[in-house]
């Protein structure tokens, strides 16, 4: 999660298994923290957050929704830099050669370094 001007607010843990957006969003309790002024992408239809509207397979989109798309994810596209720039981490975005049991705490390490290197950049 971050705002609106890309200031990073936090980075979940991992979650056992190929998951969908919406079950981690369940699973960390983030409705409590969350509601309908938030920017999400479509992997969140559904939850009460601010989303792009899906087309229908063989439904045309009227212009209106379209624009309005357009709008949130422009929007969003700080929130998708702020996640790219967290997956130049190394770690993050190879495969994990480790054992499966020091996943969590390597990748607490790394949020912990992210979230200093945020803070205090060099």
């Amino acid at each position: 999660m971050c705002t609106i001007d890309g200031k990073l607010l936090a980075i979940t843990d991992s979650l056992p298994g190929a998951r969908h957006d919406a079950y981690a969003f369940r699973m960390h309790g983030l409705e409590r923290y969350l509601d309908d002024t938030t920017l999400a992408d479509k992997g969140y239809v559904g939850l009460g957050l601010l989303t792009p509207v899906k087309r229908r397979s063989g439904v045309k989109m009227p212009k209106a929704v379209k624009d309005n798309n357009r709008v949130i994810n422009g929007l969003r596209s700080v929130v998708e830099r702020v996640i790219g720039n967290i997956k130049t981490w190394r770690v993050l975005h190879t495969g994990f050669r480790r054992p499966l049991d020091v996943y969590g705490r390597v990748f607490a390490v790394v949020r912990g370094l992210i979230f200093f290197a945020a803070s205090d950049p060099l």
